[in-house]
């Protein structure tokens, strides 16, 4: 019987060497992580996103991930006028899921810091449910800067034995005429600060004249930096996504779920080790 889909994406890149047994271990005989890329839906009613959020780390615990990325503003829905209260409650859940699960986990939410504008970030959950690190979206589109502050969090984070960049749809291809320029070049600061792979958060929807543009950026500043780059978009509810959730290296996407849908599913990617 030929595998299915999730035994191809499971199996597919673990050729380079066999798999730890321990969850996010990274052994002298593999440098392969396994990730699960949560492609759901993102609403505005934060418990429609919580369940959502529940059954794809429910997914990433039987498939024995070590980390588990959510798409821009996964928690709280995308948009300014979240409830603080609710999304903070609702992240306590997700941490104590990391923890059962132990999964490290990449939250996109909004997030109010301060008094401020609230930030769009993602919010790094460890092994032990605690918050390892965070990072808000630095080059914010005309409508972000409406709602939300931009960032200013470090570029790399250590987490999981690895040194990790994050970065939020459009801090990767800062699409002209829907942000202030210049281009910050963020992926290859990242690399060259240490970052070992880079997790990219994106909920761009499903306009079609986008999609070149947004995974070409993908393709060539994978190269440029030399350092995959873990995407997941938000599913679209209205047709496919202009970006496809997956893994790029070296000008290409190694491997890239359905455009069409909700997916959730775990794949690997090799970290840089140079």
């Amino acid at each position: 019987m030929p595998p299915t889909r999730r035994e191809f994406l499971l199996t597919g890149s673990a050729l380079a060497g066999a798999l730890s047994t321990a969850a996010g271990q990274v052994t002298p005989a593999t440098r392969t992580q396994r990730v699960t890329l949560a492609q759901i839906l993102v609403t505005r009613d934060v418990e429609d996103n919580l369940k959502r959020i529940r059954s794809a780390i429910e997914q990433a615990k039987k498939d024995r991930a070590s980390w588990i990325l959510f798409p821009e503003g996964a928690l709280s829905g995308y948009h300014g006028s979240f409830d603080p209260k609710k999304v903070e409650e609702a992240f306590g859940e997700v941490r104590e899921l990391c923890k059962d699960s132990g999964v490290i986990g990449l939250i996109g939410t909004c997030w109010r810091e301060d008094a401020g504008k609230p930030h769009n970030q993602i919010r790094i959950v460890d092994r032990s449910g605690e918050l390892a690190s965070r990072y808000s979206k630095t080059c914010l589109t005309y409508s972000d800067a409406k709602d939300y502050a931009a960032g200013g969090f470090p570029l790399v984070h250590a987490v999981g034995g690895l040194h990790i960049g994050t970065l939020i749809c459009n801090d990767l291809w800062v699409t002209p005429g829907f942000t202030d320029g210049p281009n910050p070049s963020l992926t290859l600061k990242q690399a060259r600060a240490g970052a070992q792979a880079i997790f990219h958060a994106v909920n761009s929807g499903s306009d079609q004249r986008f999609r070149p543009y947004h995974e070409s950026n993908l393709a060539l500043r994978a190269a440029e930096a030399r350092c995959p780059i873990v995407v997941v978009n938000a599913a679209s509810a209205s047709g496919e996504v202009n970006c496809a959730s997956g893994v790029v290296v070296a000008f290409q996407y190694a491997c890239a779920l359905p455009r069409k849908g909700e997916a959730v599913e775990s794949v690997e990617f090799t970290p840089r080790m140079d």
